[in-house]
């Protein structure tokens, strides 16, 4: 019976679910429970238990605003980038049974220079092509840098569905340092506030946010390009690295166009990703207001005890 009992705790130490589970359980009665105990050795047990209780979810309330504001913690599904179509610039002249884009203003992409292919520096190519794209007419599209977030996740999407829909083999493309566009969605705040003064900023980014998300919660939907290009067939010899990929300029231009879902029943207003800490905080600051208003209403009867009896 021992062994038994011995062979059942060896086995809890070594599953990390049981252990996790018992660490949460033991955390939970030490620090909820000695809250409690130790306030209701002061003030009883009713009024200890909603004290630790409004303690507890008050906690939690602020906790949650902490994880709705920066998508951390327990959070929803992320956002994520569905195939809408695939263009290939002069499709007419191809057999690969590729679709053809009928978003019109997605064609002129395909021939959109911005002036940056001969600078060897990453960041100030990035940087003048930014600042050139503003003085291009390219519609209702904006230009991603190579380091913007929104591109690398959406690129790293759209790589994905290049090999997955056959258009290229693994390693015979590479995705373009200046082929990444967005269109729609939700405005993005002016980069150029970051001149701005701390205080000065923060206020622009209020009022972005207010006029954006509540004066107005529907956007256009939002669409984003991924262009790639063929590189060129090169030899690898054994022993030695393999080749550097070299963009074919003959191979012609496919751009891979996305349609991006926020998720959640309000993706205009609040993201899948936002929606389950947002709703995480609603009930415990209902839950929290429940009983500051029950020890309110405690408070209130005392005193009106204590004036009667005064009298």
């Amino acid at each position: 019976m021992l062994a038994t009992q011995l062979a059942i705790i060896d086995g809890i130490g070594f599953d990390p679910f049981f252990r996790g589970l018992l660490s949460v359980l033991v955390g939970v009665v030490v620090l909820i429970g000695g809250t409690y105990l130790l306030v209701a050795t002061n003030t009883g047990t009713r009024s200890g238990f909603l004290i630790s209780m409004a303690g507890l979810f008050g906690w939690m309330f602020l906790m949650g605003i902490i994880w709705t504001i920066y998508g951390i913690g327990w959070r929803g599904p992320i956002p994520t980038w569905h195939l809408k179509e695939m263009n290939v610039d002069h499709a007419a002249d191809s057999d690969d049974g590729l679709l053809f884009s009928e978003i019109e203003e997605a064609h002129a992409l395909a021939r959109v220079d911005l002036g940056a292919d001969g600078i060897d520096d990453v960041d100030v190519a990035q940087i003048t092509a930014l600042e050139n794209s503003r003085d291009i007419d390219l519609g209702e599209w904006r230009y991603l840098t190579a380091s913007d977030g929104i591109r690398g996740e959406a690129q790293a999407t759209a790589e994905q569905l290049l090999v997955s829909e056959h258009v290229f083999d693994g390693g015979d493309y590479l995705t373009l340092q200046f082929g990444g566009f967005v269109r729609d969605g939700k405005p993005v705040f002016n980069e150029d506030g970051k001149e701005m003064g701390f205080l000065e900023e923060q206020v622009a980014r209020v009022g972005h946010f207010v006029n954006e998300t509540f004066l107005h919660p529907f956007h256009g939907e939002e669409l984003i390009v991924i262009q790639a290009q063929g590189t060129v067939s090169k030899p690898s010899f054994p022993g030695q690295a393999p080749p550097i990929p070299e963009l074919d300029p003959e191979a012609k231009l496919v751009s891979v166009i996305m349609e991006r879902d926020r998720g959640g029943p309000i993706p205009g207003i609040i993201s899948g990703l936002r929606f389950t800490p947002a709703m995480f905080t609603i009930f415990n600051g209902l839950l929290f207001a429940v009983l500051a208003w029950a020890l309110h209403n405690r408070d209130r009867r005392q005193d009106e005890i204590r004036a009667a009896v005064a009298s």
